[in-house]
């Protein structure tokens, strides 16, 4: 997963999607607390995805042919 990507498209969806409900609801920009809302909104976000890690679980590799010497317990 490539953070920097994530954060780009989803910025880049995000301003699409916000461009086309102003301009259906407000009929052009939006009044300037909601633009400075969303700003930091979306700024928290960025912050967030951009301190994720990839969860490297307890994932072990399948055996091909198990037999019950290879079985825990």
């Amino acid at each position: 997963m490539n953070l920097r990507r994530v954060i780009v498209l989803t910025t880049i969806g995000v301003f699409i999607i916000l461009t086309i409900l102003a301009t259906l609801f407000f009929k052009g920009i939006p009044p300037w607390p909601v633009l400075f809302w969303f700003t930091v909104s979306h700024a928290f976000f960025c912050c967030v995805i951009a301190r994720v890690k990839p969860y490297r679980g307890p994932y072990v590799e399948p055996m091909t042919d198990p037999s019950p010497k290879d079985w825990r317990g």
